[in-house]
């Protein structure tokens, strides 16, 4: 009796599958079974054992598909949320985490966060060489969070240009001890930059991501 070949294996449908394609989705791994069943030999059958693997198979495709679409779903209702949140900022100031700020040659709310009362607190501004240019003391002295306005002016009491700063910050408590001293910076929000995977607040104290906020003020 002469043996009946099959039109396609399933190698070759599956390569044919990834060529049209290059993605072998649910759909398509369906109609590969369906056509595997219809055109294989009578005389030799597939493997039920096979067959039902690739079954399981294509239920774990399904199900890998439905956490892909929810992940998805998800991804962009986090996205849409952000959006939102950043665009709720305009207006209002915010303060952020950090000492690198810019200074336009208006005066800039410079803040810092004491974790224990101090009996010294210094603002040390720096230029974008790191040399610093002003110094100024700080007078409230307790535990928490503050704010000193710079008048954006050095040591001889001359404004610097406008640009780039760093602050940074240092307490003592009593002659020696030092007390841990974090600095933060305080702008009004002007803008918001959507494009790209971090929204960006833009205020007249520089540029800054919603991760950097620590807190918001009308």
């Amino acid at each position: 009796m002469a043996t009946i070949s099959p039109i396609s294996s399933p190698s070759a449908l599956n390569s044919q599958a990834n060529k049209n394609s290059g993605v072998l989705g649910k759909d398509d791994f369906l109609k590969l079974l369906v056509t595997q069943l219809q055109h294989q030999d009578p005389l030799n059958p597939a493997d039920p054992a096979e067959f039902t693997a690739q079954l399981s198979q294509f239920s774990s495709l399904e199900q890998l598909f439905s956490v892909n679409d929810n992940l998805t779903r998800m991804l962009s209702s986090q996205g849409e949320l952000e959006q939102i949140s950043a665009l709720s900022m305009l207006g209002r100031q915010i303060t952020v985490k950090g000492g690198d700020f810019s200074f336009t040659g208006q005066p800039v709310d410079l803040g810092y966060h004491l974790k224990d009362n101090a009996t010294e607190v210094n603002l040390h501004i720096q230029d974008q060489f790191g040399k610093t240019v002003a110094t100024i003391a700080a007078g409230q002295l307790t535990a928490g969070d503050h704010t000193i306005a710079w008048n954006g002016t050095d040591a001889n009491g001359q404004v610097l240009l406008p640009g780039e700063y760093h602050m940074a910050v240092s307490a003592l408590r009593g002659k020696d001890q030092p007390v841990i001293a974090n600095p933060l910076i305080t702008g009004l929000v002007t803008g918001v930059d959507l494009d790209g995977p971090e929204k960006v607040l833009v205020t007249d104290a520089g540029n800054f991501t919603l991760a950097e906020v620590r807190s918001v003020r009308n």
